[in-house]
Protein backbone atom coordinates (compact mmCIF):
# COMPACT_ATOMS: atom_id res chain seq x y z
CA UNK A 1 0.00 0.00 0.00
CA UNK A 2 2.99 2.32 0.43
CA UNK A 3 3.37 2.34 -3.37
CA UNK A 4 -0.18 3.66 -3.73
CA UNK A 5 0.47 6.38 -1.16
CA UNK A 6 3.65 7.35 -3.06
CA UNK A 7 1.74 7.49 -6.37
CA UNK A 8 -0.85 9.80 -4.80
CA UNK A 9 1.87 11.96 -3.20
CA UNK A 10 3.69 12.39 -6.52
CA UNK A 11 0.42 13.39 -8.19
CA UNK A 12 -0.28 15.94 -5.45
CA UNK A 13 3.24 17.37 -5.84
CA UNK A 14 2.60 17.83 -9.57
CA UNK A 15 -0.88 19.31 -8.95
CA UNK A 16 -0.49 21.71 -5.99
CA UNK A 17 -3.93 23.22 -6.57
CA UNK A 18 -5.40 19.96 -5.18
CA UNK A 19 -4.03 20.06 -1.62
CA UNK A 20 -7.06 18.45 0.02
CA UNK A 21 -9.52 15.80 -1.11
CA UNK A 22 -8.73 12.33 -2.43
CA UNK A 23 -6.59 11.13 -5.33
CA UNK A 24 -8.26 8.29 -7.25
CA UNK A 25 -6.10 5.39 -8.41
CA UNK A 26 -6.95 2.41 -10.61
CA UNK A 27 -4.40 -0.33 -11.30
CA UNK A 28 -1.50 1.84 -10.15
CA UNK A 29 -2.45 4.90 -12.26
CA UNK A 30 -4.06 8.12 -11.08
CA UNK A 31 -7.33 8.67 -12.94
CA UNK A 32 -8.81 11.56 -11.01
CA UNK A 33 -9.23 13.71 -7.95
CA UNK A 34 -12.27 14.69 -5.87
CA UNK A 35 -12.55 17.27 -3.12
CA UNK A 36 -13.99 14.60 -0.79
CA UNK A 37 -14.79 10.89 -0.71
CA UNK A 38 -18.11 10.61 -2.53
CA UNK A 39 -20.70 8.04 -3.49
CA UNK A 40 -18.92 4.80 -4.35
CA UNK A 41 -21.49 3.94 -7.02
CA UNK A 42 -19.56 6.19 -9.41
CA UNK A 43 -16.44 4.01 -9.17
CA UNK A 44 -15.50 0.50 -10.29
CA UNK A 45 -14.58 -2.31 -7.88
CA UNK A 46 -10.95 -2.09 -6.79
CA UNK A 47 -10.60 1.67 -7.31
CA UNK A 48 -8.64 3.35 -4.53
CA UNK A 49 -9.00 6.79 -2.97
CA UNK A 50 -6.08 8.23 -1.00
CA UNK A 51 -6.56 11.25 1.25
CA UNK A 52 -3.96 13.81 2.37
CA UNK A 53 -3.15 11.87 5.55
CA UNK A 54 -2.40 8.71 3.54
CA UNK A 55 -5.60 6.88 4.42
CA UNK A 56 -6.60 4.45 1.67
CA UNK A 57 -10.19 3.55 0.81
CA UNK A 58 -11.11 0.79 -1.62
CA UNK A 59 -14.32 0.71 -3.66
CA UNK A 60 -15.90 -2.71 -3.06
CA UNK A 61 -18.93 -4.69 -4.12
CA UNK A 62 -21.00 -4.06 -7.22
CA UNK A 63 -19.60 -4.25 -10.74
CA UNK A 64 -18.00 -2.20 -13.50
CA UNK A 65 -21.37 -1.29 -15.06
CA UNK A 66 -23.43 -0.35 -11.97
CA UNK A 67 -20.56 0.91 -9.81
CA UNK A 68 -19.58 -0.23 -6.37
CA UNK A 69 -21.54 -0.54 -3.13
CA UNK A 70 -19.23 1.23 -0.67
CA UNK A 71 -15.82 2.53 0.28
CA UNK A 72 -13.87 0.36 2.75
CA UNK A 73 -10.95 1.77 4.75
CA UNK A 74 -7.71 -0.11 4.00
CA UNK A 75 -5.12 1.91 5.90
Amino acid sequence: MKDIIAIAARWRDANPEHVAGVVLVWQGEVYGWKNCLRDASHERPGALAIDVQGHIFEAQGGNDYDGTKCWVAQH
